[in-house]
């Protein structure tokens, strides 16, 4: 450079000053060069050992000694300035090596023995100071060697100075002490969950070292590998030992209290010192040991095991249960079946206690079953926060089961589809049982989610659809629209097929207003005259009951009334026959009577057999049971029934001679002239005819039919669509599809598919006998 300055000044002479400037400033650069040894003692003195020892002298956080700016900006500039100095004199790599290795003396000399030297709590305490005054180090020096990280580092790729600083801690002094300090911390965890008061600053600290010792990557390989692995093993073992002691000396509520206790301490204790991320595996080992280990021998305890909470309806201990047991993943089937064999024990044992008086009242039976419904549906709970299971699908299931197994037993020879229809009409007749809408709804609803249980429930639809029938055409309903909420109820549940003749049934009731309407409408125009009011209900064969016919021969009031309705009814339509059913007819008589010499009437409420009786009494005021057979033409039994109705009732019209409820075909009826009543309008009662076994079966023998006919629908269904099949295939298709009205048999299944080769609708595989081929 002071070559080239003399050869410009020989060139150019007018700018000599100039160049002798430039001279003289190049001069004092190289005077300012700094060498490594002594650039390197200046940082080391002024710097390095100079914040070591004011960390070293600092007391409760205050420093007595400080570093000030100006001390500061000179150690910067001297790295800057040993960092940008032209090769030889650029001292970068030397500097890095030296920044190393001071640091590694520094750790070595002086931080480890000082740890080393203390034990337990105290040695937590130093662990905690020398890492918050390393880092306190080698965040300063870093800003001192700035220029170093900006540059030659990041060139080379190398370790930044801070990350220098971290690993070598991790290096020499923490791999040299961890153990111990596991073990430290460890032991003060012991005490915590002794009850102890202990320094949760001091372990939170320290757990912080372990996970900061993962890098500026936030890795928490160390933190996992040397403590989080010991910490879970010694926490299960500790809980493997307290689980032992108090499922010996508790019972099982006080175990739960304290398993309860027991998770909610350690959730605290994971917000408390922990790294987040322990506290999944941290639970989940207390569970294990808590919960899922000992959970057999916890439910099964002799007097305060699961079985005895359900007992003694324990809402508050059931409820803890399932918040416990459902932490872990097989906690939950094992109550699930205790909760299930409970329940069926406490069906089957109603069952058997009705069954002892199968012959009496058997509604106070289906009310226990509903309250018992009702019990269980409360406990299993509807949804999150309700109930003690809230409403969770196992409970739900468990409780099926259960009702499935005693709801489809029988009462005797009363099947339970039979006594819910008959608890129903009880429900919806006028003579039942008196309540607000509300409370009917209400009711309606629990007996529907109990037909639910039902296998059979074609049974209860035929029971249902008499029942239905008689409250309907004997005006006995006590509200059209519970009627119509219930059948919708049953339509939700079993579909419109389950529903069609019922609601067809109501239809035809509305239907029948209209012509009635429209034949009342007929006799106006047609000025016709007759002897009696008329009102006509006309039913749809296919939709009602199968009722007898009789061959009951009218008196001439009522014929002509009927004879009148067929001329109107037959002009309405030409493919429709009337097919009259007088058993479930109704008329109102006018009865005139002389008691105490004074005439009075009444209008008596009869059935139609009951009025035939008593018009005959107009032409004679006696005649013998025989000389009324001989005029209605009705079968002696029925007969007996409505002529005692009228003699031996409440409301004796007649007399019979002899008296008694025995009736001979020689006894003596006799029109009552002196009979009385305080009321004008009165309602002949009949005499209640018993249902019949034999009726039971004709109901059975029916829904047996219809089956028949439903297995083989299904049966069609499905090879039509399939095409062939084999025969396990088949049954357990059709089983699927008929599970909803009923539960069919495999062999009547087996018997309908036989049938239908035999009808050829279905022809088996010449090469496989148990493939079926559909014939279109």
């Amino acid at each position: 450079a002071c070559s080239r300055s003399r050869e410009r000044q020989r060139q150019r002479p007018g700018r000599q000053r100039r160049a002798g400037a430039a001279s003289q400033a190049l001069h004092i650069m190289n005077a300012q060069v700094i060498q490594l040894e002594d650039g390197w003692n200046k940082l080391k003195t002024g710097g390095v050992l100079k914040i070591e020892e004011i960390l070293e002298d600092a007391s409760g956080g205050v420093y007595k000694h400080r570093i000030s700016t100006d001390e500061y900006s000179q150690l910067y500039t001297t790295v800057y300035t040993m960092c940008t100095q032209k090769p030889p004199n650029n001292w970068s790599e030397p500097l890095y090596n030296n920044y190393c290795e001071a640091v590694i003396d520094y750790l070595t000399a002086r931080i480890l023995p000082r740890i080393k030297e203390k034990h337990d709590e105290a040695m937590l305490r130093e662990l905690v100071r020398r890492w918050e005054n390393h880092k306190t180090i080698i965040r300063f020096l870093s800003h001192v060697f700035k220029y170093l990280d900006r540059f030659y580092v990041k060139r080379l790729s190398l370790p930044e100075l801070a990350e220098v600083g971290s690993q070598k801690f991790l290096e020499i002094v923490f791999n040299a002490v961890k153990r111990e300090v596991r073990t430290a911390i460890l032991e003060l965890v012991r005490r915590e969950r002794e009850c102890e008061q202990v320094d949760k600053q001091l372990i939170k600290s320290v757990i912080d070292i372990f996970v900061e010792m993962g890098g500026s990557r936030a890795s928490l390989e160390t933190y996992a590998t040397d403590f989080e692995e010991m910490l879970l093993s010694t926490t299960a073992d500790y809980y493997s030992r307290e689980s032992a002691k108090w499922a010996g000396n508790d019972s099982f509520p006080e175990y739960m209290r304290k398993a309860e206790d027991r998770l909610k301490q350690e959730q605290d204790r994971v917000a408390n010192y922990l790294h987040s991320s322990t506290e999944e595996k941290l639970l989940k080992v207390c569970e294990e040991q808590l919960l899922q280990n000992p959970e057999q021998q916890l439910l099964e305890k002799e007097h305060s095991g699961c079985e005895k909470l359900l007992l003694d309806n324990k809402t508050e201990d059931l409820s803890r249960m399932f918040r416990l047991f459902s932490r872990i993943p097989t906690g939950l089937p094992p109550i699930a079946n205790i909760v299930r064999k409970h329940i069926t024990d406490v069906g089957l044992a109603l069952v058997k206690k009705q069954s002892v008086n199968a012959e009496g009242d058997l509604m106070p039976y289906v009310q226990e079953l509903l309250d018992i419904h009702d019990k269980y549906t409360e406990l299993v709970g509807s949804g999150p926060e309700k109930g003690c299971f809230q409403g969770h699908n196992i409970f739900h299931k468990a409780m099926k089961e259960a009702f499935e197994v005693f709801v489809n037993k029988d009462i005797g020879k009363s099947a339970t589809a039979e006594l819910l229809s008959n608890f129903c009409d009880n429900l919806l007749k006028k003579s039942g049982e008196r309540l607000s809408d509300e409370a009917l709804e209400d009711k309606l609803e629990k007996v529907v989610r109990l037909f639910g249980y039902l296998s059979d429930k074609d049974i209860f639809a035929e029971f249902y659809k008499k029942q239905l029938a008689k409250r309907l055409l004997l005006a006995r309903s006590s509200s059209d629209d519970a009627e119509r909420s219930m059948i919708a109820k049953l339509k939700l549940r079993c579909g419109a097929q389950f529903t069609s003749k019922l609601e067809g049934m109501v239809t035809d009731m509305n239907l029948s207003q209209d012509i009635q309407s429209a034949f009342a409408e007929h006799v106006k125009d047609k000025e016709l005259e007759l002897d009696t009011d008329l009102t006509v209900q006309v039913l749809t064969t296919g939709f009602w009951p199968t009722y007898k016919s009789d061959e009951l021969n009218l008196p001439k009031e009522m014929l002509q009334c009927i004879e009148t309705f067929k001329a109107f009814y037959d002009l309405r339509t030409s493919h429709r026959r009337l097919r009259w059913v007088h058993s479930l007819g109704s008329a109102t008589v006018v009865g005139k009577f002389t008691a105490s010499g004074k005439s009075k009437e009444h209008d008596l409420l009869v059935s139609t057999y009951q009025a035939c009786i008593l018009l005959l009494f107009n032409e004679a005021d006696s005649m013998t049971f025989s000389d009324i057979q001989g005029h209605l033409n009705l079968p002696a039994e029925e007969l007996k029934r409505y002529v005692l109705s009228l003699c031996v009732g409440k409301y004796k019209i007649l007399t019979k001679d002899p008296a008694g409820k025995e009736v001979a075909p020689t006894d003596k009826i006799t029109y009552n002239a002196a009979f009385s009543d305080r009321a004008r309008r009165i309602k002949v009662p009949m005499i209640a005819a018993k249902i019949t076994q034999e009726e039971k079966d004709a109901t059975r023998a029916t829904v047996d039919e219809d089956r028949k006919h439903a297995i083989e629908a299904a049966i069609v269904r499905i090879m039509k669509t399939r095409k062939s099949l084999d025969h396990q295939k088949l049954v357990l298709e059709a089983s699927t599809q008929l599970m909803r009205h009923f539960k069919p048999d495999p062999k009547q299944i087996k018997k309908r598919i036989e049938d239908l080769i035999h009808r050829e609708y279905l022809e088996r595989d010449p090469s496989n006998p148990n493939l079926y081929k559909y014939l279109a």
